[in-house]
């Protein structure tokens, strides 16, 4: 018996220093996924959805809590961050870490965002706010975009690079619908 337990672990040390040699590692369990689908007055085509790793909702503040993976479904647009807080008719949202706002071709990236549902309209904030999408860039301290205008104005230390060339700016306004920037 004592022979066998001694083999298990040699066997557990193999595996382990095999690893190690190989630059394999074992893979952990996947950490779970919570789906909500808020019962909420938006459009038929717009059917909000949160997944995270966690989410509990606060009845105090009325706000679901979010943390981990955190994707937001409204319509053709989903918010992805590591954070979230979201009032429980969805009317505000804000996220923190690693956000991004993803609709079509078009990803908004920054550290933060503020996003009003109701009003079409997010803010992003943090050190550097981007816009990427085939043969755009652009960088700011801060945008607002407003999804049913398909506009977005962005401030402070603008940075526009396209196909025919580069432009720096205070302020610069984006119009989705002409492909132009103002």
């Amino acid at each position: 018996m004592h022979t066998i337990g001694k083999n298990k672990g040699k066997i557990l040390l193999c595996c382990c220093l095999l690893a190690g040699l190989t630059g394999t590692a074992f893979a952990a369990a996947p950490e779970p996924v919570t789906e909500v689908h808020p019962a909420v007055s938006f459009s038929q085509d717009v059917q909000p959805a949160i997944s995270a790793s966690s989410i509990h909702y606060d009845e105090q503040a009325g706000r679901y809590i979010c943390h981990g993976n955190v994707r937001i479904s409204l319509g053709d647009r989903l918010i992805m961050a590591d954070e979230a807080q979201l009032t429980s008719d969805l009317s505000s949202i804000w996220t923190q870490g690693n956000t991004r706002l993803i609709e079509g071709e078009n990803i908004f990236s920054s550290e933060a965002i503020y996003a009003r549902p109701n009003d079409d309209t997010a803010y992003f904030f943090g050190e550097r706010c981007k816009l990427k999408r085939p043969g755009l860039a652009i960088a700011s301290d801060s945008i607002e975009y407003r999804w049913q205008e398909k506009t977005a104005s962005f401030d402070g230390h603008v940075l526009f690079i396209d196909s025919d060339g580069e432009k720096v700016a205070a302020h610069l306004e984006y119009d989705f619908n002409k492909n132009k920037a103002s």
